[in-house]
């Protein structure tokens, strides 16, 4: 007996085992009927504690899974025990039409197929009134030019609430996008229904030309379940949202090319282009050696900073040109963007006179007018006047010395010798008469002395002698230089661009004094040396380019330096000067 109620236990286990393994699976969907873009609800149930999840891969083909959620519960009824497992999954479909749910493995045991009608939104048509939510996009116009500008925009109508909303930007491998401004919220009314609406603007600029097309921008969010509770209370603590997805209307362009008429060297499509200038200094007459600073600003309309053309400009006739590094920026207006790019051209007098600084032409194609067009500003003509400064080291005009006796040197002493009867008239006491000796000897120096006569007048006539006028000049070049150096040198020592290119100036007057170099790029010329050429070179770009922390005086001063000394050295070893060393 005991025996056979053991036997009769073992058998039940089995069964129960055997009931509990195969478990009883069932699916449902929320809906059977839903619009391309909505969210529809896979709900899966299994008898008994099934740990496993379902494999939702098979979904992927047609569907895009937003979300799973699974539970749990377990009844007793009458002393018998029910549990249950259950799963939800989100779906939104990925096309429209009749499309599939397969069948999905849970443990060995699988759910069965379903099926689920999904309507394609209807672009471009009105929705009826009980539509909760849509999207709208247009632009301003179809057929823009290559890198014209197109205002995009963007509008997201609710009627529930919204919660979780993204929503993506235009986006295409050609096409470049800036969004304008902030997001706008205000309230329309369609179909006698009050909706809130969000509104996105863009500005795109199309690369190439040919047809292209912006797909429509996405919208992900949560909205609340629709459910038929009639308890207000539970419905406002208990409420439960479902994910959306809404694609918008894609926007087709047909971008036009370049128009053949337009011959400028550069494309630049906008609506509007403003020109200003300013000058530094504003009076059309300045002193050789200083700078005159031409501002150049261009603000367009419908373009970015970055498109504004890179402009080439050559040396008008009198001047060097110094261009700055251009300063481009791009500022949100209403519904539009504006472009600037700021030019800054430092121009250096390269002799003095009147001379014309060109005027400024900027080419452009109208888009409103569809027609090329073109801004200038005038021409400006500049009265440069010698520079005064380089002279304060020229030296002085010949001192007022007495100029040395070039005739020969017969003077008192020769004199006393031939007029010997004279000294006896006036009664000078002198000897009778000479004896042989005094007379030879006499003789023999005033022969020695006309022979010395001879000898000066000759040396003279082919090694002019220096006067002393020529002497004091030549120490007081000497003394200038010296004074110029040093000031240059210190200069350069304390990083001063400006005063290192006054005090070489006046240093280099003082080694050509008759024609003093007029600027640094003369002087780079004189001296003839690629370094010291392009070392000069620098200083005049940080002067006018105002880049004066990046510039490096004692590079300067030792370049120079040692130019002077080996130039020198040279000279004195050719036994001539074939330049001027700037070495004092």
């Amino acid at each position: 007996m005991r025996k056979k109620f053991v036997l009769t236990f073992i058998i039940w286990l089995i069964c129960f085992a055997a009931q509990q393994t195969h478990a009883t699976i069932t699916a449902q969907l929320d809906r059977d009927r839903i619009t391309e873009g909505e969210t529809v609800r896979l709900v899966i149930e299994a008898s008994g504690q099934v740990s496993a999840m379902p494999d939702t891969r098979p979904l992927d083909q047609d569907f895009e899974v937003t979300g799973t959620m699974s539970g749990s519960r377990v009844n007793i009824i009458n002393g018998n025990m029910d549990s249950r497992t259950t799963w939800t999954i989100s779906l939104i479909p990925k096309r429209s039409g009749e499309l599939t749910i397969p069948s999905l493995k849970v443990n060995n045991d699988y759910t069965p197929a379903l099926t689920i009608q999904v309507n394609e939104t209807s672009a471009g048509t009105e929705p009826d009134a009980d539509t909760p939510i849509f999207l709208e996009t247009e632009v301003d116009k179809t057929d823009p030019y290559v890198q014209g500008m197109v205002r995009y925009t963007q509008r997201v109508f609710f009627a529930v609430n919204l919660t979780q909303g993204s929503l993506s930007e235009p986006e295409h491998e050609n096409v470049l996008v800036q969004k304008l401004g902030e997001d706008r919220e205000f309230q329309t009314t369609r179909h006698g229904k009050t909706y809130y609406v969000i509104e996105r603007e863009f500005v795109i600029f199309p690369q190439t030309s040919g047809s292209l097309v912006i797909p429509g921008p996405v919208l992900n969010a949560q909205i609340p379940e629709n459910t038929h509770r009639q308890d207000p209370f539970f419905d406002r603590f208990f409420t439960s949202n479902r994910p959306i997805r809404l694609r918008g209307e894609a926007i087709t362009l047909d971008v036009r090319p370049r128009p053949k008429q337009n011959k400028s060297p550069y494309w630049l499509p906008a609506e509007s282009i403003e020109l200003l200038e300013t000058w530094q200094p504003e009076d059309t007459t300045i002193t050789f050696g200083d700078p005159i600073t031409r501002n150049i600003t261009i603000k367009a309309l419908g373009v970015t900073g970055e498109q504004l053309p890179e402009l080439k400009f050559s040396d008008p006739e009198g001047f060097k040109l110094y261009p700055d590094r251009t300063q481009s920026s791009t500022k949100n207006l209403s519904q539009t963007i504006q472009g600037e790019k700021i030019l800054r051209l430092a121009y250096m007098p390269a002799q003095p006179g009147k001379h014309t600084l060109p005027a400024f032409t900027l080419h452009w194609w109208d888009t409103t007018t569809d027609s090329e067009q073109t801004v200038t500003l005038p021409a400006r003509t500049i009265e440069v006047q010698p520079a005064t400064d380089q002279q304060q080291y020229i030296p002085a005009p010949a001192l007022d010395t007495p100029k040395a006796d070039n005739t020969p040197p017969q003077t008192a002493r020769h004199e006393n010798i031939f007029n010997l009867d004279d000294n006896k008239k006036s009664g000078i006491d002198t000897p009778s008469a000479f004896n042989h000796s005094g007379w030879f000897w006499t003789t023999l120096l005033f022969a020695a002395l006309w022979l010395f006569t001879l000898g000066r007048q000759w040396r003279r006539r082919h090694h002019p002698p220096k006067s002393i006028e020529d002497d004091n000049t030549s120490r007081l070049e000497s003394k200038n230089a010296r004074a110029a150096r040093k000031r240059f040198l210190y200069a350069c020592q304390v990083n001063d661009a400006q005063k290192a290119r006054h005090h070489l100036l006046q240093w280099a007057a003082t080694h050509w004094p008759q024609s003093p170099p007029r600027g640094l790029e003369e002087l780079a010329t004189r001296l003839n040396d690629p370094a010291v050429s392009k070392a000069l070179t620098t200083l005049d770009r940080v002067l006018y380019q105002d880049d004066k922390d990046n510039w490096n005086g004692p590079q300067l001063a030792g370049l120079l330096t040692e130019f002077s000394q080996l130039n020198h050295n040279r000279n004195k070893n050719k036994n001539k000067g074939t330049l001027p060393e700037l070495y004092s």
